[in-house]
């Protein structure tokens, strides 16, 4: 099935009409849909790729977000290179998350850059764009090389790195610099401090490539971390351990309160994902089944919802050509079914039921409460702080007198209200499908 994925989206790639792409993409998440079910049991084929539920889950996620990335780019300049961008993330994100070698898994890790870059480079908003997609790269590739080291070191042991070899590499190897071989996802996901990329990144991408970045680009770092944490041995008493987490969750804190007092919508919404993405690192690693499957939950809830909110941003700066706050009041007055809708993602933004992600939220705070009370307290600040900025957002966006021009504003296309209506449906229901 992986490999049908992969020969499917490469003869989309060459297809000479590249604006049939959306069409094969949809095909492709059908198909997609039904390898989830058939890798339950989760296996390996020819070595080179694994199928397993977790796969499944992303894989989906992937296609599902490049379609509605793609509908919501309906009028964009040098389409044919634009569909051409999409399909090469979603290849090569499809290939990261089906691969079994950490190895292959590095390799298709950092080669998401290059079209990644090419999209914020080509279809930016400012000058700044080039600096952006330069502090993209040097993060990202810096951390990830000493992942590569540290899959290096397991190999010249002899053993294998293979994602499914978990009981030899346990029992055999001691793996001291745990905490430096996952520098590389722990940008990625990103973690405090190592966020200052992705507000940039944000900021001048188009709004497929902020879709793509947050819906799952940044589930790779979580994805990556969960098949290392499968491998590694470490004391959960130990210092870098309990240091991580103490500042995972203190710049879950910070990222909360920075999103209050931010005043540009992509900001918020970039802010807001580096504090939900302090709790998938903290249900990873706890490396207890109840944490990982809340880590997945979340990154799944996260995934539609941030990528839906990155829409909605989209939708008011067409009508009216500011990411502001102020320059977006009254939004109730312009055009009643964007409110509609942006009150459904932010109320899933902050856990109401019955979103996934409050089904992830209730794993990960009871992962926390029985590693400490301290953690306890934390995340409990953590979702208040929330709540506040996702009922921000709200308020300033949809409630208000509204700006001068509120007039003459192009009300929403029937496209833009469907495309976040997409994104909420799966991330309000598929809690009846989940196993």
């Amino acid at each position: 099935m992986v490999k049908s994925l992969a020969i499917s989206l490469i003869a989309l790639i060459i297809m000479k009409n590249l604006n049939m792409s959306v069409i094969g993409l949809s095909v492709l998440t059908i198909l997609s849909m039904g390898a989830t079910s058939v890798a339950m049991g989760g296996v390996e084929l020819n070595g080179l790729y694994t199928t397993d539920f977790v796969m499944g889950l992303m894989v989906t996620l992937t296609l599902f977000v490049a379609i509605l990335s793609y509908l919501s780019s309906v009028k964009i300049h040098r389409k044919a290179s634009f569909n051409l961008m999409i399909i090469s993330i979603s290849l090569i994100l499809v290939m990261s998350f089906s691969v079994s070698s950490f190895f292959s898994f590095f390799f298709f890790f950092e080669s998401v850059l290059a079209p990644l870059l090419l999209l914020i480079v080509g279809w930016g908003y400012q000058p700044e764009r080039l600096q952006a997609g330069g502090y993209m790269v040097i993060y990202t590739v810096f951390g990830s090389l000493f992942f590569l080291w540290g899959v290096s070191e397991l190999y010249i042991s002899g053993l294998s790195s293979s994602m499914s070899s978990v009981v030899s590499l346990v029992k055999k190897s001691g793996m001291s610099l745990w905490w430096l071989y996952i520098l590389g996802f722990l940008i990625k996901l990103p973690m405090y401090p190592f966020h200052l990329w992705l507000p940039k990144a944000h900021l001048e991408a188009p709004v497929a490539g902020s879709m793509l970045l947050a819906g799952v680009v940044l589930k790779l770092g979580g994805y990556g971390l969960l098949r290392f944490m499968m491998v590694m041995q470490m004391s959960l008493s130990s210092v870098f351990f309990v240091l991580l987490l103490v500042v995972n969750l203190a710049g879950g804190v910070y990222a909360g309160l920075a999103c209050v007092r931010q005043v540009d919508l992509k900001c918020l919404v970039a802010y807001s994902s580096v504090a939900h993405m302090s709790l998938v690192l903290l249900g990873v690693l706890s490396n207890t089944v109840l944490g990982v499957v809340g880590a997945i939950i979340i990154m799944i809830g996260h995934g539609l919802c941030s990528s839906g909110l990155f829409s909605y941003v989209n939708a008011i700066y067409k009508m009216s050509h500011s990411r502001l706050l102020v320059m977006n009041k009254g939004g109730l007055l312009v055009c009643p079914s964007l409110v509609l809708m942006c009150f459904l993602l932010s109320s899933s933004n902050m856990a109401a039921p019955p979103s996934l992600n409050l089904f992830g939220e209730i794993l990960v705070f009871g992962v926390g409460g029985w590693m400490s009370g301290v953690f306890l307290l934390t995340l409990g600040l953590m979702s208040f702080i929330s709540a506040c900025f996702s009922l921000y957002l709200y308020g300033s966006c949809c409630h208000g007198k509204g700006v001068s021009h509120s007039e003459s504003l192009n009300l929403s296309s029937v496209c833009d209200v469907f495309v976040l209506a997409a994104h909420w449906m799966p991330l309000n229901f598929m809690f009846m499908f989940m196993p």
